[in-house]
């Protein structure tokens, strides 16, 4: 019998391709790094970008996805990040390769900003102050856009010049809002939704940017009332909008308000939070999507999980990603110092080029059932440290036995 095969493609596949690999299915990977971790999932990989735009290339892309078409025994592709800003990838559909995921109906609901945000109105769910067009005094307002990801699309709106640059869609400004950059990944079947946890978000400044994401920390513990927040956002979004299989909600939170900011209507990088425990005796976290896209309900596919549940409290994981400080020629010597550190994940191929500013690495860290995210966060930070000196030392190292 032919093994099932999937196609996986976003930015960094690498999370997407360890997940299809636990479930059993031959990996076909397209994205834009190559890294170690994504070619050992995958039976192959392809590339369809550059590493350093940061952008999928839509022309390369779809030539890969329709390449793959033909691959025995194949059921589909999934997407991750990335296809906000080339939706019409998601919309045309490609013979023999349906896509698992989001149909176009429920994907523009939650990706439009006009429909989201007068939805979230109508159900009476909190976001930030929200308009279409420039705010008259810019000071204290974001810029955002609807085709970005990982807070690549958010500037200061007063930071930005040239009107007509907002004339095209997806454009939106919201209200600059204190709080703490949560999300919450989440499983759904079309009418309802289970919430698989929450985590805390790691964000900061990246050159003009000043909300990037670099990375999640969870599950996080968090107050009853707040998590009562997220589950009725999350299933009100869902029963309102038709969302199917993975996704995740971004939102602010001040330890009781859920104050909704986006939702990512695809697996989200939080996936690795939770899919990777040994531990845990269920399918992988691909698999459920993948159930619940062909149209199995949430009751069925959680009585399921439930049998093999184990009722110990779940570690508590973080993942950062490692940006280059200066420009890298990969030495052969990193990957497997890297490897052998067991924690560091994305480790690029020897002779990859990493421009400075550009993602190097991920580092992760998993520690006991309720600890803080403060200290989660400290033993990021510290792996983080230790990664660009690792480096050079085997640049250096490969360099003198040449």
């Amino acid at each position: 019998m032919t093994q099932p095969a999937i196609v996986v493609a976003g930015l960094s596949a690498r999370m997407l391709a360890e997940s299809a690999h636990r479930a059993g299915w031959r990996v076909i990977a397209l994205d834009l790094f190559g890294d170690s971790d994504t070619r050992r999932a995958a039976q192959r990989w392809h590339p369809v970008g550059h590493a350093a735009s940061l952008s999928l290339d839509p022309a390369r892309t779809r030539a890969a996805l329709e390449r793959a078409r033909v691959e025995r025994g194949v059921m589909g592709w999934i997407a991750g990040s990335g296809f906000e800003a080339c939706p019409a990838l998601l919309r045309t559909p490609i013979a023999g390769l349906p896509l698992i995921g989001n149909a176009a109906p429920a994907y523009d609901a939650v990706r439009t900003p006009t429909r989201f945000f007068a939805m979230l109105s109508e159900h009476g769910i909190a976001f930030p102050e929200t308009r279409m067009e420039p705010p008259p005094d810019a000071s204290g307002w974001l810029r955002k856009e609807a085709s970005g990801t990982g807070g690549q699309h958010i500037r200061l709106a007063d930071s930005v010049d040239g009107s007509g640059h907002d004339m095209r869609g997806g454009v939106y400004y919201q209200r600059l809002c204190e709080g703490r950059p949560m999300s919450s990944l989440f499983l759904a079947d079309g009418r309802r939704a289970t919430v698989l946890g929450i985590n805390e978000q790691l964000v900061a400044r990246h050159g003009e940017h000043p909300f990037a994401w670099r990375g999640a920390i969870g599950p996080v513990q968090v107050g009853t009332r707040l998590a009562d927040a997220v589950r009725h956002a999350v299933q009100t979004i869902v029963a309102a909008s038709g969302l199917v299989g993975l996704n995740s909600l971004d939102f602010l939170s001040d330890g009781e308000r859920c104050i909704v900011l986006e939702v990512n209507a695809r697996p989200s990088a939080t996936m690795a939070l939770y899919d990777c425990d040994p531990h845990t005796p269920h399918t992988s976290l691909l698999a459920r999507h993948l159930r619940a896209c062909q149209g199995e309900a949430l009751t069925a596919i959680e009585a399921e999980e439930e049998q093999g549940a184990t009722t110990r409290a779940p570690p508590v994981r973080g993942q950062l990603v490692v940006f280059a400080q200066d420009a890298h020629i990969v030495a052969p010597a990193f990957e497997d110092q890297a490897r052998r550190l067991g924690w560091c994940h994305d480790i690029p191929v020897a002779g990859s080029a990493i421009a400075a500013g550009t993602p190097l690495c991920t580092v992760s860290a998993t520690c006991a059932p309720g600890t803080s995210a403060d200290a989660v966060r400290a033993a990021l930070a510290a792996r983080a440290a230790a990664i660009e000196p690792l480096l050079k030392v085997s640049h250096e190292c490969s360099f003198a036995y040449r």
